[in-house]
């Protein structure tokens, strides 16, 4: 092993940021352990109760007002003025009542001014009633979820259930306009939780009222600060208050960013060291792997290649900022891996095509068609569980073989224009089949409009094989939830594929995709081989969108298979492969790297801007950056 050679100048690079790393991590460090210290408390304890003052003061400021206008009016009455003049009194009377307040400081105290330690106990005690009721509330909730499986619902399956109610012809003219970005944002449609059919429990009865309680001792500590308060601004101005005192998913940042905003108090370096103590201990380690990536730079170039090394770079960012912005990391790497998984055999798909010499197969909704085709008539039949899922599987191989083996004859009567071919034909299917799914005479009632002919777009895989290789064996560790049952499929499929490489045929096929000319003076049949190759890819891409939409939850007609081949492709680049040669590998790192990204890439983007839809374009750039990528990568190889 060659000795590793670095320059002086990435030494020097990596000294400063492992020094710089140190610096965060010291500082970082200090400020999360002093959080829990009494400091840290009295901190956070002090910003809270200035900030509770501050928000009474203005409710004492507020009846204080009130009363000035109360009695302006009344002197206008006596004097027998009208409602011009009460209008004109209570006006004046109010902006004098203000003036007069500010002068005063009726509405604003300062901590140092009065004995804050009965303050400080009864705000305690409400803090420690509010987060028992929020933990009893998040325990009932999920025990609510786990035995109601139905509060887990989706958008767009209330959407469904929407259209399903309007009229045919509007209901079409939506799924056309959806269908349009279907095939890119499929992955996309994230599980959310229907609670409405929630009722509190006997403890979070009990929990409440001693959090009222608690809050009505509170009262009376205000109200000897400002006595100008009475119950029923103390009622107005107890969501304000007791939602500053504690929330449900407390952390110790929410806390401060909350108590600073309403209380505007300076907290000191110190304060500023616990708050961003997290994000400098984040910022240490992404500087470490930095200093490793720069001291070891060309290895790992010359290894992953420079893209698959920034992205992968990239996604380790996402996840610090995951972890920054308490976005729950396992809850996003346990999306990873699914995606990992349902997107995983559709990838697959395109190596064969690669190997076999047809390059990337952007015609995969051929085989797509075929695997939908499979799970429609699943749900006609009424199937459902394992045996519902590999009839949909043994259905879809049958007609995407047929159509794989059409396929790959017209791809060898046009040889050297597969890219442009392969995309043509499927556009063509994908709109051509958006004719066949309103005549097709299917009968199923979950498939059907209510009126009219024709399937939906949307159709929900409930009664059939929702979510089963996803729950096969699935556990968790550390947080992650591992779906066993969709990875061992896809880890399955790979070790066939392998296999099938290494078998006579498998090698005979990619020597007549390496070197057409040389294969066939050895006499291998080039053109059968690219058949057999592409009806592979093509019975993949049918296997493929089965796991897929058994793990989405949904199959999706009309338009929505259009892009999948452009994200197939895009992925399996990514992990390393070219327009002449790929490998198993290619197709788990590209695959990873690709979905990883995505997943992490919304919840970041909508953390660091809330509500904004910089998510949805950093979703675009991302995808279709990596598809534009693909696309210059394919255009730069030949076939020696």
């Amino acid at each position: 092993m060659g000795k590793l050679k670095v320059k002086k100048s990435q030494k020097i690079a990596c000294i400063v940021i492992v020094i710089v790393a140190i610096i965060f991590g010291c500082v970082g460090l200090y400020g999360v352990t002093s959080r829990t210290s009494q400091r840290g408390q009295a901190l956070i304890s002090e910003m809270r109760l200035q900030a509770i003052l501050d928000t009474a003061g203005t409710g004492a400021v507020d009846a204080y007002v009130e009363a000035a206008k109360a009695e302006a009016t009344a002197k206008v009455r006596e004097e027998g003025g009208g409602m011009e003049e009460i209008r004109e009194a209570t006006a004046q009377a109010e902006e004098e009542a203000r003036a007069l307040a500010e002068e005063e400081g009726i509405g604003s105290v300062d901590l140092t001014s009065i004995n804050t330690e009965p303050l400080g106990e009864a705000l305690n005690v409400l803090a420690e009633a509010q987060e028992a009721y929020f933990a009893e509330e998040a325990a009932a909730q999920a025990r609510y979820i786990e035995e109601n499986e139905e509060a887990v619902v989706s958008e767009e399956a209330s959407t469904e259930a929407a259209d399903a109610s309007a009229e045919e012809e509007m209901a079409v003219e939506g799924d056309a306009a959806m269908g349009d970005d279907m095939g890119g944002d499929m992955e996309m449609m994230e599980e959310t939780v229907d609670l409405s059919g929630f009722e509190a429990t006997e403890e979070m009865l009990a929990l409440q009222e001693e959090v009222d309680q608690a809050y009505t001792a509170l009262c009376e500590e205000i109200k000897l600060v400002f006595p100008a308060l009475t119950d029923d601004i103390m009622e107005a101005l107890k969501p304000t208050i007791t939602s500053l005192v504690a929330q449900q998913g407390d952390t110790f940042e929410t806390q401060y960013d909350r108590a600073l905003a309403q209380s505007g108090m300076n907290p000191g370096a110190t304060g500023v060291i616990m708050r961003q103590g997290k994000t400098l201990t984040t910022s240490a380690i992404g500087l470490l792997i930095l200093a490793l990536t720069v001291l070891f730079y060309t290895p790992l170039v010359k290894k992953l290649g420079f893209p698959r090394l920034l992205i992968g770079l990239f996604y380790i960012l996402l996840c610090l900022l995951a972890f920054i912005y308490n976005l729950s990391l396992p809850g996003q790497i346990s999306n990873t891996l699914v995606r990992l998984g349902m997107n995983g055999v559709l990838v697959l798909a395109m190596l064969p095509g690669i190997q076999c010499g047809i390059s990337l197969n952007l015609g995969l909704p051929i085989g797509i068609i075929g695997g939908l085709l499979g799970g429609l008539l699943c749900i006609e039949f009424g199937l459902s569980g394992w045996g519902g899922f590999l009839f949909a599987i043994i259905v879809g191989l049958a007609i995407s073989a047929v159509t794989g083996c059409l396929y790959g004859m017209l791809l060898n009567r046009l040889k050297g224009s597969e890219m442009s071919v392969t995309t043509y034909v499927g556009f063509s299917v994908v709109s051509l089949m958006c004719i066949a799914w309103l005549v097709l005479p299917f009968t199923s009632n979950i498939m059907k409009w209510p009126l009219g002919k024709g399937l939906r777009t949307t159709i929900g895989l409930q009664t059939t094989y929702l979510h089963l290789l996803n729950d096969f064996l699935s556990f968790d560790i550390f947080g992650v939830t591992i779906p066993t049952g969709l990875l061992l499929f896809f880890a399955l499929c790979c070790f066939l594929v392998w296999l099938f490489m290494r078998s006579k045929t498998g090698i005979a096929m990619s020597a007549a995709g390496a070197n057409p000319r040389f294969a066939e003076a050895t006499g291998i049949n080039v053109d059968k081989m690219r058949i057999i190759g592409t009806m592979l890819s093509t019975m993949l891409g049918a296997v493929g969108i089965i796991v897929y939409s058994q793990s989405f939850g949904f199959i999706q007609l009309y338009q929505a298979p259009r892009m999948m081949g452009f994200l197939a492709a895009s992925a399996i680049l990514l992990g390393g492969a070219t327009t002449s040669r790929a490998k198993i590998s290619h197709v788990v790192i590209g695959t990873f790297l690709f979905q990883g990204v995505l997943t992490l890439g919304m919840p970041v983007a909508n953390a660091i801007v809330p509500q904004s839809t910089i998510s949805e374009v950093f979703r675009i750039i991302i995808s279709q950056g990596i598809i534009l990528y693909a696309l210059t990568k394919s255009g730069g190889d030949s076939r020696g």
